[in-house]
């Protein structure tokens, strides 16, 4: 049998993203020798330090076995053995890139995704990146905390203080023009997402 599929195969938010799913990485594997005619083992996942499934492998000339167990919801477990072919290109220097062969769609691709019963590409199973699900608010906050961090000395949760050192103050000023400036736009996401409400609690 196979190796565990740990469950759902995906984290299961609202909508998932490639950071949500297992995924296998053409890249690591070769690096690691572990696409070599012959070779096998098992892939492992784990998220925030804790096991998140593993699946058995094995490698053959041109295609990559996998051996794992799937399930979804509450369903009972199901034996799946799927084959990806793997195909190459000319690098410009020389030697070859290896990439992986979409079972699906036959897209040439460096990672397949578990977001379903097989690994597929991310276009077949329609998975956003992370960055591509951020909202405009969240893009501001990140681009203000990036932003403390680069003209503050000391900079935490949105509040800085002290000059970074070695800075010039003209291009401090200039900078923290436009922190300012990111604040204020944030304040108004805040009051425009969430309403009154969300000021009276920071006031009580």
């Amino acid at each position: 049998m196979g190796g565990t599929g740990s469950g759902s195969w995906c984290r299961g938010s609202k909508q998932d993203t490639t950071e949500d799913c297992k995924s296998i990485d053409i890249r690591m594997m070769k690096r690691r020798g572990w696409l070599n005619p012959g070779r096998g083992g098992t892939l492992t996942w784990s998220w925030n330090g804790e096991p998140w499934g593993n699946i058995n492998y094995r490698c053959q000339e041109g295609r990559l076995l996998l051996d794992y167990r799937f399930r979804s919801g509450g369903d009972e477990w199901e034996p799946v053995k799927q084959t990806i072919f793997i195909t190459t290109t000319p690098c410009n220097y020389g030697n070859e890139r290896q990439w992986f062969s979409c079972p699906r769609c036959g897209y040439r691709c460096a990672l397949l995704y578990s977001a379903g019963r097989l690994f597929l590409c991310r276009k077949c199973y329609e998975l956003p990146y992370a960055s591509q699900m951020q909202s405009d608010l969240d893009r501001l906050v990140d681009q203000k905390h990036k932003l403390g961090k680069r003209i503050f000395e000391y900079y935490d949760y949105g509040d800085g203080c002290m000059k970074k050192t070695g800075m010039r103050w003209k291009t401090f000023d200039r900078l923290h023009a436009r922190f300012a400036r990111l604040d204020e736009r944030i304040n108004q996401g805040i009051c425009y997402r969430f309403g009154d409400e969300y000021w009276g609690l920071l006031s009580a």
